[in-house]
């Protein structure tokens, strides 16, 4: 999801999620409230930034961004409150990457609309309340079990983005195909769809570069293009196929810190970004005891290591 998008009506896909949004942004309007703090959380792509942007553009807000791995000081806390304006929003992404220290601070200023700060040195020091204007704060996680619990329940509206169905890979696909404008059969559509894994980011970022080949070989071949891009067979990469590997090569059990070795990858990244495909389509297996590769995933290895050979 991109800039192209900037009203509910234009978010292609989960009706659901933007028949409630409508009915909360629209009671807060009529009852001229602020809207309650919103928690968006799912895996990255999912269009998490671009629906905050589209909750404070149908609010007629501001809105002003951070990172949540920035926030490190509750200094860090007190300036971003403070730089607030009545009925702003705070959109911070990855909020569970917020140091814990700065927790608190978030608490009273969500449920109550104050915080409250020492002023002073030593003994002579004091705490001030300040009142807080109205605001909607809007997180955003990849992670939810990592959110404070007393952080999760001051957030009045929860949001999952998971992955999108078919149907709905199919009008994003053709939304950016059409402002992209790329001339793609239906059969190089499907292999984009194919590839995406059920995220649009996946997918605009694949008809981007498909433009860059296409404008520069006449005769590009989309699965030859896809192979460059790092997609093997189907929805299957080659980051998939080395950690397969590393599966297969163990013959049993492998566990996280093994993977972020071999793969030479953060903890995070392996678990948001190549493991979820993998589960979704019974390639792998968690346990207690590590990841192991089941059947099916024996079966797409083998597919995707001919493949790799052959060349």
């Amino acid at each position: 999801m991109n800039q192209y998008i900037n009203k509910l009506n234009n978010f292609i896909g989960k009706d659901d999620v933007k028949e409630n949004l409508k009915i909360f942004i629209n009671s807060s309007i009529k009852e001229k409230r602020q809207l309650e703090h919103c928690l968006i959380f799912g895996l990255p792509g999912m269009g998490k930034t671009t629906l905050a942007k589209i909750i404070a553009n149908e609010l007629g807000a501001n809105i002003k961004i951070a990172q949540g791995s920035l926030i490190e000081r509750p200094i860090n806390v007190i300036n971003l409150l403070l730089s607030l304006s009545k009925g702003e929003v705070i959109f911070i992404d990855e909020i569970h990457q917020i140091k814990p220290i700065c927790f608190e601070l978030f608490y009273s200023a969500m449920e109550e609309g104050y915080i409250d700060i020492n002023v002073g040195k030593d003994f002579n020091t004091k705490v001030v309340r300040l009142k807080l204007p109205d605001f909607t704060l809007i997180g955003a996680t990849t992670i939810l079990g990592k959110i404070p619990q007393p952080l999760e329940d001051r957030f009045g509206i929860k949001i999952n983005l998971g992955n999108y169905s078919q149907s709905e890979m199919e009008d994003i696909v053709h939304f950016y195909k059409n402002k992209l404008k790329l001339d793609l059969t239906k059969s190089e559509l499907n292999r984009v769809i194919e590839s995406s894994k059920g995220t649009p980011r996946i997918a605009y970022m694949l008809l981007r570069r498909i433009k860059d080949f296409k404008l520069n070989m006449n005769n590009a071949n989309i699965d030859d293009i896809l192979k460059r891009l790092g997609y093997i067979y189907k929805s299957y990469s080659l980051l998939d196929y080395k950690y397969l590997s590393n599966l297969i090569k163990s013959k049993g059990f492998v566990g996280i810190k093994t993977l972020v070795q071999s793969l030479n990858l953060d903890e995070g990244t392996i678990i948001t970004k190549i493991e979820p495909h993998l589960l979704i389509n019974g390639i792998i297996e968690k346990t207690i005891n590590g990841r192991r590769i089941t059947t099916d995933g024996k079966n797409i290895y083998k597919i995707l290591d001919k493949i790799i050979n052959s060349k």
